[in-house]
């Protein structure tokens, strides 16, 4: 008898058969019953590791033994009136077609009861915006999301706090590399600091089980570190532990930390994470202080209440981030901080030729660099593509935008979503918007993103959906702003529309470009409204970006001629092509020039790929904004 007639004697095969079906039925179910009992991911892991490594044994098992009228014996034991291979194999095949049925049953079920509802879930959870509400979904909060709250410093010396924040962002991206970890980004859990919050609030607005806090006391090449893992709901302490490190030591403490609060929370690392952990890991604590006060002073720059110039502001916020990367020169996230300062000087009015041009470089080299040094994927993809942008090839750019927007992931882009957003993207735009709004609920620069996606896109009420998010994460305090007044304009709420044009405190270009619109809304005459608009006192901007509105508000307007020459003036500067790009988007009124009237940006748009509107008359857009007037 040859070898494979033995085997079918011995029901092996059947055995197999048999085995394979019962194992893929028991994963297929698993897959579906585990997770709505929150079980941890490494439970079914387990079980399919552990199937995987019954298959030989019961093959085997099936080899030895047989089943007889008298019981299971050894196959060399088994006399010939013994024997019953054949009954045994119709039990096995009449075993091996009813779980067949059931796995076909399985399958039904699963593609026409189960599938719909979850594609049904899936859609509403990306299509419409529900305002967050206090205390979060149960289901969103799961057990291994944690927020990384600004260690205290405990030293004398006021400026330790540099160094306290960096060991903060540190472990929070150690714990962020974690595969099966939900870290809220800096942004949000930063916000916290020096706040005397309760860790159950500050749970429920972050939307976190865990929150990691400690303190550092520095005295000079030593520090003295304690960190605890709380579970924010119940208040129950789950880990602490107290490090006293030299200086030099201090990634060894920031990596045993973020391993000792993964293992805790029920994340197993491996080896490879471990790697990638060290490898992304600042090792020049001067790097990282230096890197925390330019956050700061980019933080400054950027709002009214502390800023005069924006421009003078970042520069001195570059002096930290050049620190940063002199010392470390792999410190990706300093080069991307740093390129802002060259963006905002591409778009400001008054610049010099030369430093324009200098600006668009410097732009390009910084993001480079950053593509260059990141461990992220996603982070790699979308400086390239800023990158891009400004610089005068715009080669194949439509594609590379789109696989940067789709790259799974939740890192906020720079004035990417704002580009994209006037070429049409705006869908991709609002999933990665949701993505990073999800790993850092209080950014308020995402929020401003997907708000003027929506708008693009000619969502009004997707717009205020996002808006009424962003204000119920910061605690319901309400925030005027332009968008608010284009949104209730675009659902023909004229009169809620003035009102909130009312509210807005700061007269800048966004007031400004408020006010056109509800002028245009409104049919007011284009020149009573020029001659009020240019009232303003535009030395309440820090941005200096009022050549964008305006050519905005010559087409607005209606007088393409300015348009026109607005743009073509634009069009002209380094980097024009992107400016156009932005006042598109800012427009909300199709196409606000004449491609022929800006040759370097139809230039660009054809090498491109990117799809650009027809000509809208104001008429049109004056519909758009406010259909019911």
């Amino acid at each position: 008898m040859n070898f494979f007639a033995e085997l079918k004697r011995r029901n092996v095969i059947r055995m197999g058969g048999l085995y394979l079906v019962g194992a893929w039925l028991i994963v297929q179910v698993a897959q579906t019953i585990l997770p709505t009992f929150d079980v941890p991911t490494w439970v079914l892991r387990a079980t399919i590791i552990l199937l995987a490594l019954g298959f030989a044994p019961a093959l085997i098992f099936a080899w030895i033994f047989e089943l007889t009228p008298q019981g299971l014996k050894r196959d060399d034991n088994v006399t010939t009136g013994q024997s019953s291979t054949a009954p045994t194999a119709r039990r096995i095949d009449r075993v091996i077609i009813v779980l067949l049925v059931l796995a076909l049953g399985y399958f039904a079920v699963d593609k026409f009861v189960l599938a719909p509802t979850r594609n049904v879930t899936s859609t509403e959870a990306s299509n419409t915006n529900p305002p967050v509400e206090s205390g979060k979904q149960a289901s969103a909060v799961i057990s291994r999301s944690i927020a990384v709250l600004p260690f205290v410093n405990m030293s004398a010396d006021a400026q330790n706090e540099f160094f306290s924040d960096g060991l903060s962002e540190e472990i929070l991206n150690s714990l962020a590399r974690i595969e099966g970890m939900q870290v809220v980004g800096r942004t949000s859990s930063f916000q916290f600091k020096g706040k005397n919050e309760d860790l159950r609030v500050i749970g429920e607005k972050l939307g976190v089980a865990n929150v990691l806090e400690g303190s550092v006391r520095r005295e000079g090449n030593k520090a003295r570190i304690t960190a605890q893992l709380i579970n924010a709901a119940s208040g129950t302490h789950l880990w602490s532990e107290t490090y006293d490190r030299n200086l030099d030591d201090i990634l060894a403490v920031q990596l045993d930390i973020a391993e000792k609060v993964a293992g805790v929370l029920d994340v197993v690392l491996d080896d490879g994470q471990r790697k990638q952990m060290a490898q992304d890991g600042v090792r020049n604590v001067e790097a990282f202080i230096a890197y925390q006060r330019g956050l700061k002073l980019y933080d400054e720059a950027h709002d009214p209440e502390t800023s005069r110039d924006a421009i003078e502001g970042l520069r001195l916020a570059n002096v930290e981030f050049d620190k940063a990367s002199t010392l470390e020169p792999g410190f990706a996230q300093a080069y991307f901080m740093a390129a802002d300062l060259y963006d905002h000087i591409l778009l400001a009015d008054g610049r010099p030729s030369a430093e324009r041009l200098d600006a668009q470089r410097q732009a390009m080299r910084l993001y480079g660099l950053v593509a260059e040094h990141s461990h992220d994927a996603q982070q790699r993809l979308l400086a390239l593509v800023e990158r891009q942008m400004v610089s005068d090839d715009w080669s194949g750019l439509d594609g590379q935008i789109e696989v940067a927007l789709k790259h799974p992931g939740c890192r906020n882009p720079d004035w990417l979503p704002v580009f994209a957003s006037a070429f049409g993207h705006t869908d991709l735009i609002e999933d990665l918007g949701r993505r990073t709004s999800a790993c850092d609920p209080l950014n308020r620069i995402n929020y401003n993103s997907r708000t003027r996606a929506a708008l693009a896109a000619g969502r009004g009420q997707q717009a205020l959906d996002i808006l009424a998010e962003y204000e119920q994460a910061r605690g319901g305090v309400p925030l005027h702003s332009a968008t608010r007044v284009q949104a209730l304009l675009m659902l023909g709420r004229l009169d809620a529309a003035q009102a909130e044009l009312a509210a807005i405190e700061l007269r800048d270009e966004g007031y400004y470009k408020a006010e056109a619109f509800v002028a245009t809304a409104m049919r007011e005459d284009p020149n009573r409204l020029h001659a009020r608009l240019k009232s303003i006192d535009r030395s309440q901007s820090i941005f200096d970006f009022w050549d964008n509105a305006d050519a905005l508000e010559a087409a607005l307007s209606g007088n393409r001629e300015e348009a026109n020459r607005q743009a073509a003036a634009l069009d002209a500067r380094p980097a024009g092509p992107f400016l156009l790009a932005v006042l598109a988007t800012d427009c909300l009124c199709g196409a606000p020039f004449d491609l022929d009237a800006t040759p370097n940006f139809k230039a660009r748009l054809a090498e491109s790929g990117l799809r650009w509107p027809s000509p809208v008359s104001i008429a049109q857009s004056s519909r758009t904004l406010n259909p019911n007037p």
